[in-house]
């Protein structure tokens, strides 16, 4: 009789076991995704179990936590991060890792009008097709800096930042950013050719207009 009551339990056990879901994670960030060593990463998670955050290289102050939260820790480098949540005793799990690069690195940023999304705008008087877009705390360290801007489109391009502007052609570099913070509003624009419209120029960059960002940290 004892043997057939602990069959039971452990058959009670089994059934509730399998019968929980899996724990769900989601949201699990490093932000800014680009930082310099000795900056500061905020981790963001937002999970239904148990949470574990490692890292590698390893980062003091991580290991057992709540299931949801946030957390600054300070980047030696290129840093992985990893959540793993648990629940009913540890046997169901689920893991996701969120990864901070270190400069020197080269990242594309720009703009990609997907489906016409209106986030170009042209004009014959103007004459060029522009657009813009803003690197800021969420996406880089505001210790990041610039070494160099390459023109990744088939045309000529304008690149504006601050005070600096340069003219650009295809494939080449713009030397005149170099040292200024990556952070802040970038705006390019194609000029348009004698008699070509804001609808063939933006056909011609395949509704995009990509730079490439050579960026450095402070020495």
């Amino acid at each position: 009789m004892r043997a057939a009551s602990r069959l039971g339990v452990f058959l009670l056990l089994a059934v509730g076991v399998s019968g929980c879901p899996k724990p769900q994670i989601h949201r699990f960030t490093a932000t800014p995704p680009v930082a310099c060593p000795g900056d500061e990463v905020t981790l963001h998670w937002e999970t239904d179990g148990a949470v574990r955050l490692s890292a590698t290289p390893e980062v003091q102050g991580l290991g057992s936590k709540d299931d949801s939260g946030k957390q600054a820790v300070t980047i030696s480098g290129p840093t992985r991060f990893r959540l793993e949540v648990s629940r009913v005793f540890g046997l169901k799990k689920e893991m996701t890792e969120s990864e901070v690069l270190s400069p020197p690195k080269d990242l594309e940023y720009g703009i990609v009008d997907a489906e016409g999304e209106g986030h170009f705008t042209c004009s014959a008087q103007a004459g060029g097709l522009e657009s813009s877009f803003q690197l800021d705390g969420a996406h880089i360290s505001p210790n990041v800096r610039i070494g160099q801007v390459r023109n990744m489109n088939v045309r000529s391009l304008v690149i504006h930042k601050g005070e600096v502007s340069e003219t650009v052609g295809e494939g080449a570099a713009a030397p005149g950013f170099e040292g200024q913070p990556a952070q802040g509003l970038w705006r390019l624009r194609v000029p348009l050719e004698e008699g070509e419209s804001c609808e063939d120029a933006l056909e011609s960059v395949d509704g995009r207009l990509i730079i490439k960002l050579q960026l450095s940290c402070p020495r």
